[in-house]
């Protein structure tokens, strides 16, 4: 290859990885804390609206839905609160989480969730939000406990981990 040859070659090249380092991968990033004031561990998950709309046609069988609307967010609540979950392990019981809404802020939409606190010292966790439906989404919860941030990620196949 000529050097007037290679020239375009390498421009299309590096604008091509340029898009493929530019996509951004779908993942979710859920924080659970204490609430020090009230003293109920507060719980969010904050996904990509964009992810979601997605999502959203194929979870409510209806192309039409637009997170700008109540209802869609309160039926994205209720999928999320079905796909996430806590368990004390120390005695097998599930952590009653109690909804609390969703919300559009920006290009995420989130959804609340909040138990009584504090959260035992041994559990297991599962969070399949999105995950049956776009198979690369990733979905990061960091509990912070006693100012120390621990954090899971599940992807692909996980089911339950344990904290």
């Amino acid at each position: 290859m000529t050097r007037p040859q290679l020239l375009p070659f390498l421009a299309v090249l590096f604008f091509a990885a340029t898009a493929a380092l530019a996509h951004r991968l779908p993942e979710g990033l859920t924080t659970i804390e204490l609430n020090e004031n009230t003293g109920n561990i507060e719980i969010v998950h904050h996904l990509h609206a964009h992810d979601v709309e997605v999502a959203l046609s194929e979870i409510l069988k209806n192309p039409q839905w637009s997170l700008d609307t109540l209802e869609a967010q309160a039926q994205l609540a209720l999928y999320v609160e079905k796909r996430f979950h806590i368990i004390d392990r120390s005695n097998g019981n599930p952590i009653k989480l109690k909804l609390i809404g969703a919300e559009l802020d920006n290009d995420e939409i989130l959804v609340f969730q909040e138990t009584e606190g504090p959260l035992p010292s041994t559990l297991s966790m599962r969070h399949d939000a999105l995950r049956g439906i776009i198979p690369e989404q990733v979905n990061t919860v960091n509990i912070l406990i006693d100012s120390q941030t621990r954090t899971l990620v599940f992807a692909k196949k996980d089911t339950w981990k344990d904290l």
